[in-house]
């Protein structure tokens, strides 16, 4: 068994990688404000797909990351001129009874920062993923650009029980 003390980012990635098993759902989103809603709605339907509650802690975690995940991608990574479209890319995955997985992909090969300050109004995002997710990180893609992924324990997830 596997306890939350060696669960790492790598392990999430691992159990979420194999094709049987795993529900995935995927949505492309405009880099602008305005698309933050739509993935918060999009993530909350991909749970109650899978069974989870609409409302409830495990709901609120995955969409207030979401949420900040997005934000992110919008505000910090965009590669495009003004006026040009560009979309992220939001996937949620499932594997029952292991872990959720939630990712935003975009165009920017910069890796994302936590800037940890009380007395910043922005800057913290990183800070709240950190403190919903049990863990997150960054994995770079082959064409360019990331994907940050933030990992949740499925409830009684063997994975993730405790020592």
């Amino acid at each position: 068994m596997v306890t939350a003390v060696e669960t790492s980012p790598a392990v999430f990635l691992s159990a979420l990688a194999r094709q049987d098993g795993v529900a995935r759902a995927t949505v492309e989103v405009e880099s602008g404000a305005s698309s933050v809603p739509l993935a918060r709605r999009f993530a909350r339907n991909c749970l109650a797909d899978w069974g989870f509650a609409r409302k409830g802690d495990l709901a609120e975690r995955v969409v207030l990351t979401v949420s900040e995940l997005v934000t992110n991608a919008i505000q910090h990574a965009r590669t495009r001129p003004a006026g040009e479209t560009e979309v992220v890319v939001l996937s949620c995955c499932y594997s029952p009874g292991i872990a959720l997985g939630v990712s935003v992909t975009d165009n920017s090969s910069t890796s994302p920062e936590i800037r940890p300050s009380s007395c910043e109004t922005r800057g913290r995002g990183l800070v709240l993923v950190s403190a919903e997710a049990d863990c997150w990180t960054t994995t770079r893609r082959g064409t360019g650009g990331k994907e940050v992924w933030a990992f949740f324990c499925s409830p009684a997830a063997e994975l993730c029980a405790s020592a």
